[in-house]
């Protein structure tokens, strides 16, 4: 065996997952396998037990049979790594740019180092190692931001290059698969599936342009508050909230607070006022948590509301002369209206999660959870009795668990609670090891969030919590007149001349569909034609993603027909052909839906401008 060639393995490793780099550095003595060479080649074995029959034959079978079958997959998901000789080989197909594979003994992926030189594959992360019982939802997190995973969703398959691993392993292959499957619908989902709801999130954005413009800079609030308080406390609504109020009001001069909307309300009846409150919804149920004028209660507190707000929100904040600022959330078409110093916030879909990420952006150095269930109680509550909709906001729906607050027992949740968590899990890794910042969970209930430290709150309290704050804090500078009519006035603008390169490009689109029909209709179909067609589409479908108005309206479509594209690319050239009227009227099918959402949202833009028309901002 190469100790050298080990070490220089490991080294690679080092630079892309240190921990694991470690484990295998640590491990002193094989106990478990052995390395046998003959030859048939290198076998690994463990008590009679062999991973290959035939470690020569096994290993030319495998690779004719991916070179045929999968030779244009981008991705390839594994299960166990066996001496590695098919990766390496796989690695040399210039069309694979991950191979992902998964290995439940360290010793395996230890003894594979001593054999084969993997280094230039794991520092340019082609090829990708995970020890299955060290698995994080951090480094899943990581593993599916790869654009070429994402878009190999439907192509996804958990390969298994030995039946020993079938035979000895079938659960730890199962759990595993589920796990995975979970990350993907989490991706599928987090691209949106609404474009009804993303374009009533657009009308929001445009009819509250104006008020926008008029309250506040959230990125000049950013900057004259970064790094002025080290701990804040984010209140949230889950059932267990009450229990820790006491002690919130006890400490609440201590620390900032940052409350969800829907704990607003309860807050002020238990007179703890908070320093920020959050709203993320487009909804009007969403605004009756200001539907309410507690006087000098409200006096001092900054509500930071995204710009998709529903109407009623405005109304009810300024009737009852609320402090508030607009900001946009980090979403394309909010996005594409150049106006970044309003945003951006509320990567995440609920509101905790934008509370979470304006902790982070103010910079606090511990950032204290209480009221984040994420789960029902154990008598199926969703919320505590005082929340305005009721402890039953949130039926139970579907047999849903994950791992309890505490780690020794699962609770019962459901899927959007589990995507918020997994939002959560994914920003507390990244304040983490970017930031340096420290999230303990103080809910003492509910669902276990990884990556935060499970704490009483009592004892976090008291260990953090030990000087008085000066507050209230100032409140955020508006523009001046002059600037917000010229900003209103450069929107305009930029909204026309989007709407009419959207128009153009709609008009050059149903041309080439009318081509198709026409080819379609045809006894015969003439396959060249067809190609060229095949290829102005495509082309096409590379223009749309360019468009200016491209945003979550169509952002969810267009991704699920990329990953239509790919399955569809992926086949060999003869299935191509055969295929291809079939792809081409799923294509017909999709770019109908496409060129339907431009011509509304063009519409709603219209309509926006011919009410600005009207509207004296100055």
């Amino acid at each position: 065996m190469d100790k050298e060639l080990f070490l220089k393995n490991t080294q690679a490793l080092f630079e892309v997952d240190q921990i694991l780099a470690y484990k295998l550095r640590a491990l002193q003595k094989f106990e478990n396998f052995q390395a046998k060479i003959n030859e048939d080649g290198i076998n690994f074995t463990n008590n009679l037990k062999k991973i290959y029959e035939n470690p020569k034959k096994d290993f030319i079978e495998n690779l004719n049979l991916y070179k045929n079958q999968y030779f244009k997959y981008p991705v390839l998901f594994f299960y166990g790594f066996g001496n590695g000789k098919l990766y390496k080989a796989l690695c040399e197909n210039k069309n694979h740019k991950h191979i992902i594979v998964f290995e439940d003994e360290l010793e395996i992926l230890a003894l594979a180092f001593y054999f084969t030189d993997f280094t230039k594959e794991l520092r340019n992360e082609k090829l990708i190692l995970f020890h299955t019982p060290s698995i994080t939802t951090a480094q899943l997190n990581a593993l599916f931001m790869f654009e070429s995973i994402q878009k190999s969703v439907k192509i996804f398959n958990l390969f298994i290059h030995s039946d020993f691993y079938l035979k000895f392993y079938t659960k730890q292959i199962q759990n595993l698969n589920q796990i995975l499957i979970e990350n993907i619908r989490f991706i599928v989902l987090a691209k949106g599936n609404d474009p009804y709801d993303s374009n009533i999130g657009i009308k929001h954005v445009l009819s509250n342009l104006p008020k926008l413009l008029s309250h506040g800079i959230f990125q000049d609030f950013l900057k004259e508050r970064k790094g002025k308080v080290k701990n804040a406390i984010i209140v949230s609504t889950g059932p267990s909230l009450i229990k820790q109020l006491p002690l919130l009001k006890e400490y609440a001069n201590k620390a900032t607070i940052i409350a969800a909307d829907s704990s607003y309300p309860i807050l002020a009846k238990y007179n703890i006022k908070p320093d920020y409150v959050l709203s993320l919804e487009r909804v009007s149920l969403t605004s009756e948590f200001f539907n309410n004028d507690f006087k000098e209660f409200d006096q001092d507190i900054l509500f930071i509301i995204a710009s998709l707000t529903h109407e009623n929100t405005i109304k009810y904040l300024e009737q009852n002369q609320k402090n508030y600022m607009l900001v946009h959330r980090p979403l394309l078409f909010a996005s594409s209206l150049n106006l970044k110093e309003f945003g951006y916030i509320g990567v995440g879909a609920s509101v905790a999660n934008m509370a979470y990420e304006l902790a982070g952006s103010l910079r606090h150095e511990n950032i204290i959870l209480i009221g984040q269930d994420l789960a029902y109680a154990e008598d199926g509550s969703s919320h505590p009795e005082e929340h305005i909709h009721g402890s039953q906001g949130d039926e139970i729906r579907g047999e849903v668990y994950t791992l309890a607050y505490g780690g020794k027992k699962q609770v019962r949740t459901q899927l959007t609670w589990n995507l918020f968590r997994q939002a959560y899990e994914k920003d507390i890794f990244w304040a983490k090891e970017k930031l340096q910042i420290n999230t303990y969970n103080c809910t003492e209930g509910g669902a276990r969030i990884e990556g935060t430290i499970e704490k009483p709150f009592k004892e976090i309290c008291e260990t953090l919590l030990k000087e008085n704050l000066k507050k209230p804090f100032r409140f955020p500078k508006n523009l001046e007149k002059n600037e917000i009519k010229n900003k209103f006035l450069q929107t305009q603008k930029l909204l026309a001349k989007n709407v009419k390169q959207s128009e153009e490009f709609i008009k050059k689109c149903q041309n080439e569909l009318k081509k198709l029909d026409f080819e379609l209709n045809k006894s015969e179909l003439n396959l060249s034609t067809l190609e060229k067609i095949k290829k102005n589409l495509l082309k096409f479908f590379s223009e749309f993603e360019k468009l200016k108005l491209f945003n979550e309206i169509t952002q969810a479509i267009y991704y699920h027909n990329e990953c239509e594209i790919l399955r569809y690319e992926v086949l060999n050239e003869n299935d191509q052909k055969e295929k291809i009227k079939e792809f081409l009227i799923t294509q017909k099918a999709w770019w109908l839906q496409a060129l339907e959402y431009l011509n509304t949202q063009n519409k709603t833009i219209n309509e926006a401008l011919e009410k600005y028309k009207n509207d004296d901002i100055s």
